[in-house]
């Protein structure tokens, strides 16, 4: 009995020790988790670890964006989508079935009326949820980061936008 006491003991220690599933990379830069250094060449990256963002399915003018629908839904900051939203300098979930001020409210955002609802981080990064009105958005929360950095300012360039 003490052996089997012993190796349940072992089995939950390593359990408790391993997380219960790897952030990915889209998922800590949503989250608001990439600093400035890791800015260069992260959409690049983002494109080998998801095929759905080698490529948008549709760019959107007015505010400036590319939506992009991944190949496996992406969890963070408490919501899971399949879909991204691009502009420059933010990267967002499309979260369909939520209300933008029960969103701020669970993340403790800050609303601003000629903006969107967000919390800093740092210097350079604040977490944002803002809705748009465009098809296909129009219903629907963007919950994002929002990073201050020239390189994520320069998202969808006009070498990168296709437009």
């Amino acid at each position: 009995m003490t052996l089997h006491a012993g190796g349940l003991a072992a089995a939950l220690l390593l359990v408790a020790a391993t997380p219960a599933a790897a952030e990915t990379l889209l998922t800590r830069t949503v989250g608001c988790k990439i600093g400035d250094a890791e800015l260069p060449g992260l959409l690049e990256r983002l494109a080998a670890e998801d095929q759905g963002m080698k490529t948008a399915v549709q760019h959107l003018a007015a505010p400036s964006g590319a939506l992009y629908r991944l190949d496996r839904p992406v969890d963070a900051l408490g919501h899971v989508a399949r879909e991204i939203y691009l502009s420059p300098g933010r990267i967002a979930l499309v979260v369909a079935g939520q209300d933008l001020a029960a969103v701020s409210a669970r993340l403790r955002l800050t609303p601003d009326p000629y903006g969107p609802a967000e919390r800093r981080i740092d210097d350079t990064r604040k977490i944002v949820a803002y809705a748009l009105h465009q098809a296909p958005l129009a219903g629907k929360v963007l919950v994002g980061c929002e990073y201050e950095s020239p390189v994520a300012q320069a998202w969808l360039a006009p070498d990168d936008a296709g437009f």
